[in-house]
């Protein structure tokens, strides 16, 4: 397992992906979602967005590759009726058809991208969506900056904006929208923070020079990575 990831597990840092749970509220906004809609959050972490789902009112499931995470979000979720399942992203434990949408929140990046939309498309409902928050490349990244991004936070796919695009297309998506940062207005709730941690009862000291690496590699790089919100419609 990469570092980095490693020190997001250690850490349980709930709403780690670009924009946090604010994202994850106005992502929701843009989506055509009727009750009793059928939500999966793959590589749901903590569990921050299952919870915030189900308070809605929608059907929900987690998963997550990482056991410390499916830990803490059946934890966090304890009392509520909320599976949430060890797998990976690859290969979804769950059945054909059986979702109307699935939250990506910078997950897809770490995995093996056409084995995982293939598996998105499989679970997802006729009509559904997949709802991607991930990392692009706002240009063109020498081999030696590309390598030095992709060691430290262990990316699978690093590239830009149209080839994310046309990912979701060739696995079969019939319609494919791309949104920046811009295109959201973020309202800052104070009764339910972006970011929170339930840390491991031991953490080495070397996941703290991750996180302080991480910073590091942000204002590093930070004209070259920026996100976007991918909404691929099965």
């Amino acid at each position: 397992m990469p570092d980095y990831l490693n020190m997001i597990a250690s850490l349980g840092i709930a709403g780690a992906h670009p924009g946090g749970l604010q994202l994850t509220k106005q992502i929701l906004s843009e989506m055509d979602l009727s009750y009793p809609s059928r939500i999966l959050d793959a590589g749901c972490g903590t569990g921050q967005t299952l919870s915030y789902l189900s308070r809605l009112g929608y059907e929900t499931a987690g998963v997550d590759a990482d056991p410390r995470m499916v830990k803490k979000a059946m934890n966090r979720l304890s009392g509520e009726s909320i599976p949430v399942k060890e797998g990976k992203l690859e290969l979804l434990p769950f059945q054909s058809n059986e979702f109307n949408a699935i939250f990506c929140e910078s997950i897809l990046s770490f995995t093996r991208l056409t084995d995982s939309l293939n598996e998105c498309m499989r679970v997802l409902k006729a009509g559904g969506t997949v709802a991607a928050i991930e990392v692009t490349l706002e240009k063109p990244a020498d081999p030696e900056v590309y390598r030095e991004i992709t060691d430290f936070y262990g990316f699978q796919n690093l590239q830009d904006e149209e080839a994310w695009i046309n990912e979701f297309k060739t696995a079969g998506f019939s319609k494919v929208r791309s949104l920046r940062a811009e295109d959201f207005s973020f309202v800052y709730d104070e009764n339910e923070p972006d970011h929170e941690v339930f840390m491991d009862e031991t953490v080495a000291p070397d996941v703290f020079q991750t996180l302080s690496k991480h910073q590091e590699m942000l204002q590093k790089f930070g004209q070259v990575l920026g996100y976007r919100v991918f909404l691929a419609k099965k």
